[in-house]
């Protein structure tokens, strides 16, 4: 049928009909476009979401590359320190203190604990998280560095406490203190205090069944992740702490009651004789800084011990799998930023105790002077060998020359001694005049 033949009803649906399709075909133009747009979109996410481990990981790993770092230059540093006090030794003189001896014998355990903490960091740390490099069949060495770990630290808090009860004997008894504190006493507890706590460890980390050095290929140690293991570990750290703090603090009444005295009866004593006002000044200056510097010794040792010590403690007893806080109490990057601030704060501690403790003693003081000039002597001496040694083929001829004209003037002399002794008969006087120019 004609377009012209048809009516206009039939026109009207014949237009409704291609708008209609137009709009059909415009609407599912669009909805492909979209579907469209958001495969892309999902696409993209997808490929993010398999990408953002990748990104996480790198980023963790750079944390622990740079954040291992410093901590290892730190612990470096802690047995560089160490190890020049315990090189005084030789320069001391014998017999030596009991107070020396314990507190060389920290010095070593500071050093032998930051050697085997730098270790841990190095193989649990950096080379497995930083470089991204596994280490097989290490597992065994690393459980035997972590019994080690933990029994320095237990080491390093056992010469802390025996120097606090020597301390105390000392002042409490200061009659009967030597014969306490004989040499033979001294060796036998510094014995004691490496050995005891690497015996218990070890014993500790063979005994539980199929767990540590038990379990095959030391994979299974879970032992060291539950609170049991934590709590036995922090009972023996705040029991000493404990009475670490009560043994300085009873040190510290006594020593002010001890100075009260000493200033009231020098008052007494003083107060009949001539210009007294003027003594009793100076010597109650002196009973202040005693004072001020038995107050600041105190206070060095339980602040550095509480600042060194207690995050780290803290964080080793009461965050593990069945302890009050959980491994994932808050996210990992904070969490990375704790652990490292701890851990330095240890190693400080390591750095701080032959700086309280050794440093400070008048003993060590002196061996390190003898030491550095004998090791400044040694030197130039050392210098001194090299430089001849560069001159020596030179020097061959120079000796040889020097003693063919040795030769030659001593035979000249031989010969001008018997000519003097042939003409001495013959002597004649100079005149006045020319004796004169002559000294002239």
């Amino acid at each position: 049928m004609d377009d012209n033949d048809s009516s206009p009803v039939e026109r009207s649906n014949q237009a409704i009909m291609n708008l209609s399709s137009l709009a059909y075909n415009y609407l599912a133009t669009r909805t492909l476009e979209v579907d469209a747009t958001n495969l892309v979109a999902m696409l993209n996410k997808s490929v993010d979401d398999s990408n953002a481990p990748d990104i996480d990981s790198h980023r963790m790993r750079l944390l622990y590359f740079y954040g291992t770092l410093p901590l290892i230059f730190f612990c470096i540093i802690s047995i560089a320190v160490n190890v020049k006090i315990l090189g005084c030794v030789y320069w001391i003189r014998r017999p030596l203190s009991p107070t020396l001896q314990i507190s060389l014998s920290l010095a070593g355990a500071d050093a032998f604990s930051s050697a085997a903490l730098g270790i841990g960091l190095v193989g649990n740390s950096f080379i497995p998280e930083g470089l991204g490099l596994k280490l097989p069949g290490t597992r065994c060495f690393l459980l035997g560095l972590e019994v080690i770990r933990i029994g320095a630290v237990i080491i390093t808090l056992g010469h802390l406490v025996t120097l606090a009860i020597n301390h105390y004997l000392g002042i409490l008894k200061p009659l009967h203190y030597l014969s306490i504190m004989t040499h033979r006493m001294t060796t036998c507890l510094t014995i004691l205090l490496w050995t005891l706590p690497l015996c218990f460890f070890m014993a500790y980390f063979n005994l539980i069944e199929n767990e540590g050095f038990q379990s095959p290929g030391c994979k299974n140690i879970t032992f060291l992740l539950k609170k049991n293991f934590r709590v036995m570990f922090g009972s023996l750290f705040f029991g000493p702490f404990v009475l670490m703090v009560c043994i300085y603090a009873h040190i510290f009444h006594i020593v002010r009651k001890h100075q009260a005295s000493r200033l009231r009866f020098s008052r007494v004593g003083l107060s009949f004789r001539r210009n007294g006002s003027n003594k009793i000044h100076q010597n109650t200056y002196h009973l202040l800084a005693k004072n001020i510097k038995a107050i600041r010794t105190t206070l060095l040792i339980l602040g550095s011990f509480m600042i060194g010590w207690m995050p780290a403690t803290f964080l080793f007893v009461f965050v593990c799998d069945d302890c009050l806080l959980p491994f994932d109490w808050i996210s990992k990057y904070p969490r990375f930023l704790v652990y490292s601030a701890s851990h330095c704060l240890l190693i400080l501690k390591t750095i701080v105790n032959p700086i309280i403790y050794a440093a400070r003693m008048h003993e060590i003081q002196v061996a390190t002077k003898r030491m550095r000039s004998s090791l400044c002597k040694f030197g130039r001496a050392v210098g001194d060998k090299d430089s001849l040694g560069l001159q020596s083929y030179e020097g061959i001829f120079r000796d040889r020359a020097s003693q063919s004209k040795s030769a030659v003037c001593q035979v000249g002399h031989i010969r001008s001694t018997k000519c003097s002794q042939h003409d001495s008969k013959y002597s004649y006087t100079t005149p006045r005049s020319q004796r004169e120019k002559t000294s002239l």
